[in-house]
């Protein structure tokens, strides 16, 4: 019986201690509220006021103040260096698809399509529809994500036949834990398509931008020299305590 104790809480004390090192490290996070942080940088994109969306989003992560708004075709990239060790990054962000943007189009890829391109590669790729229902939208969001959808936010095109809508890119699992390990990482964000347009007329903005690295792939498979060290005074610890209770018995 002691040896089955005596292992069940070695075999804890590894587990435990190999899930505090996986635990995600938050490598980059900015409210967009006060002066833009320097990994951004933002093209023609400005800090404005949420206006109606304030307070879109869930509890802790939630539109307010200021948020970075671009008209359609300005790239914004964020550049972040010196990474710690990691096998996956994950990234969150509240999204906001403002005004005429066209969705699809009639003969795809016209239209209005928002994209993500991370190191060079597409990590999203997907049209946004603010008009009527029989306009196209190619995102579908999982549950959760959407916000809003064809409201009226506050920003007033010039043809008032469009909405607003704002979503959580956070809460849909495409932009978490995706394979990365280098120690720097590049993200564009933009909407491109054959009709862009000015700000008075169509934009998108982003708020609460959140980066996460994490090393659940290494964390149980190579215990850390730490870890193994926390193992080791574990069983010490175990031993000691059973010796000291067949003393005082």
């Amino acid at each position: 019986m002691f040896r089955k104790n005596l292992v069940a809480t070695a075999v804890a004390l590894l587990l435990s201690a190999g899930a505090a090192s996986a635990a995600p490290v938050t490598v980059f996070s900015t409210d967009f509220n006060g002066v833009l942080a320097p990994e951004i940088a933002p093209g023609t994109a400005l800090l404005e006021g949420v206006q109606g969306y304030a307070g879109l989003g869930p509890v802790g992560n939630q539109f307010g103040g200021t948020f970075l708004r671009s008209a359609t075709g300005n790239t914004v990239t964020l550049s972040l260096t010196g990474l710690p060790a990691h096998d996956t990054i994950t990234l969150s962000f509240l999204f906001a698809a403002i005004d005429s943007l066209d969705g699809t189009g009639v003969t795809p890829p016209e239209g209005d399509f928002f994209k993500i391109v991370f190191d060079g590669v597409t990590l999203f790729s997907e049209s946004f529809a603010n008009a009527l229902p029989s306009q196209i939208q190619s995102y579908v969001p999982p549950p959760g994500v959407e916000l809003a959808r064809h409201a009226d936010l506050g920003f007033t095109p010039i043809d008032t036949y469009y909405s607003d809508s704002a979503y959580d890119f956070g809460a849909d699992p495409a932009f978490a834990n995706f394979a990365h390990s280098a120690s720097t990482a590049t993200i564009d964000f933009f909407i491109f398509g054959p009709g862009n347009q000015a700000l008075d007329d169509e934009s998108w903005a982003m708020d609460n931008l959140k980066v996460n690295v994490d090393t659940i792939g290494r964390a149980i498979q190579v215990p850390e020299p730490f870890t193994l060290s926390l193992f080791g005074a574990g069983l010490a610890g175990v031993v000691a305590l059973r010796r000291r209770k067949k003393t005082t018995a």
